[in-house]
């Protein structure tokens, strides 16, 4: 479900987006606004950089908690927990 809800949240916030570059493009067609689209294009492109540098140290953050506590509870539960979450996180951005 996780993986399923993520992408759904990322197809609407992608239209969403669409939609907004599409109104100003509109707008700026029309004269009624003066877009700058380089200041715009570079913005975009900082903030992309910025979010994928966050993700990628998050993603390094978790990689190393698990090495460090790999073996989890004595009963093991949270690595059971985790074998199943990823596959069916990916079945279901897969799916979505």
């Amino acid at each position: 479900m996780a993986g399923y809800a993520i992408k759904k949240v990322m197809k609407i916030a992608a239209v969403i987006v669409g939609l907004f570059v599409a109104g100003l493009a509109y707008l700026s067609y029309r004269g009624w606004i003066d877009v700058k689209w380089t200041a715009m294009e570079n913005a975009t492109r900082s903030t992309l950089a910025s979010v994928t540098t966050q993700a990628i140290h998050t993603l390094n953050d978790t990689a190393s908690q698990f090495a460090t506590h790999s073996t989890g509870s004595a009963s093991g539960l949270p690595l059971a927990a985790g074998i199943g979450f990823l596959p069916g996180l990916i079945f279901g951005f897969k799916r979505g």
